[in-house]
């Protein structure tokens, strides 16, 4: 996009509205500088500045007060104060226009000069203009968007006729409208002028600051939920392994009341342990220096050891008692099938010895 403005003038109909055919562009070199402030010279050539379709695309374009960008069907009722009844002429090296202004305040107001706005391509082989002016690239297949009223513009040729007490003079050259290249999120971009790029630098700066606020804030959150996550399972284990201790102790102390071992509420585990053991293997028995895990294993082979005489001496009881089929141990199976070694079997062994015994 490309704004090219000059000086205008015109006339004021009965109803205050001002019309004229002015000067609207030209050909030769215009300067041009981009966002980084380097100045850019591009040629716009006769055969592009008359070609009948560019001049005829003027027709019907919106005049608006200032560049709001380009004007769209969707934004041209905010902008418009006039319009373009006609295409582009040429005279000479000039291409002049039929514009008619319906709103004059921006003029009024001192917005009275004239700048094009279109869209084009550029050939970026740069050469010199047959006046002899160097330039860095040619515009191409220019296409106008909008006319639009502004306060300062490109000296030169556009003038409006207007009467002789509201002549406008010839105005010293504003600065060319700097254009910059606008990249946008979506990967496509368009010139705009440098205060546009400006807002959304300060938009993007904004976004970045507060999107950085944000997943500090989400990582905070997720620490502070992790945390208690892992208190939550700490204390969970613990309970667990508190119940698990206490069942434990419970344990032990029958055991120990069973092999009356003498304790306290406070005896540590290991002397319950070590008196047990004492109880079933004797006092000889030595656990100085052993492992606490030693005098576990210990523990638990004297107990399963006294378990197993005391069902010996149960099932001779009951087999001197009777013949009663004794109480199932932990050898015989689910379903009441007798183990190769059976109680009859035990029992007829043993009278056998008996009756060895007399002979």
């Amino acid at each position: 996009m490309r704004y090219d403005r000059a000086p205008l003038k015109a006339t004021r109909t009965d109803e205050g509205y001002l019309v004229d055919t002015p000067v609207l562009t030209r050909t030769g070199v215009f300067e041009y500088r981009d966002g980084g402030g380097r100045t850019r010279r591009e040629y716009r050539p006769p055969d592009e500045v008359f070609n009948a379709d560019s001049m005829a695309s003027l027709r019907g374009k919106p005049v608006t007060d200032g560049h709001p960008g380009k004007v769209t069907a969707k934004n041209v009722r905010q902008h418009i104060v006039g319009t373009a009844l006609s295409g582009g002429r040429q005279d000479g090296d000039d291409m002049v226009g039929d514009i008619h202004i319906f709103d004059t305040a921006p003029v009024d107001a001192g917005n009275k000069e004239l700048s094009l706005g279109y869209e084009l391509e550029l050939d970026e082989t740069p050469g010199v203009s047959p006046n002899g002016e160097r330039y860095d690239a040619v515009q191409r297949n220019i296409r106008y968007n909008h006319l639009a009223v502004v306060k300062r513009g490109r000296a030169g040729n556009a003038r409006l006729n207007l009467d002789a007490a509201d002549a406008v003079t010839k105005t010293e050259e504003e600065n060319d409208m700097s254009m910059v290249k606008i990249r946008l999120d979506s990967g496509l971009s368009y010139d705009a002028a440098p205060e546009v790029e400006q807002e959304l630098n300060r938009l993007r700066t904004e976004l970045k600051a507060t999107t950085a606020k944000v997943d500090t804030e989400a990582a905070r959150a997720d620490s502070e939920k992790a945390r208690a996550d892992a208190a939550e399972a700490g204390i969970a284990k613990a309970r667990e392994d508190a119940q698990g201790a206490a069942l434990a102790r419970v344990k032990l102390e029958a055991t120990a009341a069973q092999h009356k071992v003498e304790f306290k509420a406070g005896t540590a585990d290991r002397v319950l342990r070590e008196g047990v053991i004492k109880a079933i293997r004797g006092d000889s028995f030595d656990m100085a220096g052993k492992s606490d895990g030693y005098v576990e294993a210990a523990f638990d082979l004297a107990v399963n050891d006294a378990q197993a005489r005391q069902d010996a001496v149960a099932n001779q009881r009951r087999e001197l008692g009777g013949g009663q089929k004794p109480a199932p141990t932990g050898k015989e199976r689910a379903d009441g099938v007798e183990p190769p070694t059976s109680a009859r079997s035990a029992r007829q062994s043993y009278l056998s010895n008996l009756k060895q015994g007399g002979e």
